[in-house]
């Protein structure tokens, strides 16, 4: 008899344990899971306060207009920084007349452009590519008649791809960027037949 007393005790705490343990899983998993959630819900919160292009990247074109911002925007930017070396660099008048006119037309339209950009929430960098930074470097060891040569080389090259630049830019369906692009265009053609006539006279 007390076998079967002490059997049927060892039975009902069996029974007894089974069924407590799954409530304590259970209770102990959805804590896990809820902790789980909450610290997801603030790493989220953490990297959408933080990503920088939650902020930068909010703008009111598409990415065929911004990324003509930002590519006019620096290539001007890099026109005047270059016109600024050849003024105190090149040797030759008609270089540094041209070095001169490239810091007022491209300084203008600039202005224009980062005016357009603000207005659109586009941020145009004005940090050096690696190619050009590389170019910089190089005109930066030259003088004289050497740098005049180098300098109106790259003047040529820069404007041609800076006119085939401006004239997709006329096809941007934003209106007050396609006009800029569009009244730039004459000038930075005559910048191309200048930089050409003072390459071949050099």
């Amino acid at each position: 008899m007390k076998k079967i007393s002490f059997a049927f005790l060892i039975l009902a705490l069996s029974v007894a344990q089974s069924c407590q343990n799954p409530e304590n899983r259970s209770a102990e998993a959805h804590e896990s899971d809820s902790m789980t959630v909450n610290n997801n819900d603030n790493e989220r919160k953490a990297g959408k306060r933080d990503h920088p292009g939650n902020i930068t990247n909010k703008t009111n074109v598409n990415d065929d207009a911004a990324m003509f911002m930002k590519e006019a925007g620096l290539g001007g930017k890099v026109e005047v920084t270059f016109a600024e070396l050849a003024l105190k660099k090149a040797s030759n008048p008609k270089v540094k007349a041209f070095a001169t006119q490239m810091i007022k037309d491209h300084g203008k339209a600039n202005a224009q452009l980062a005016a357009i950009a603000e207005k659109a929430g586009v941020l145009i960098s004005g940090d050096f590519l690696p190619d050009q930074k590389k170019h910089f470097d190089h005109l930066s060891t030259l003088s004289g008649a050497e740098f005049d040569k180098q300098y109106m080389k790259m003047m040529v090259e820069d404007h041609q791809k800076t006119v085939e630049l401006f004239k997709n830019g006329q096809q941007v369906n934003t209106q007050d960027l396609a006009s800029f692009a569009k009244e730039t265009i004459p000038v930075i053609e005559q910048h191309h037949a200048q930089a050409k006539a003072i390459n071949s006279s050099l």
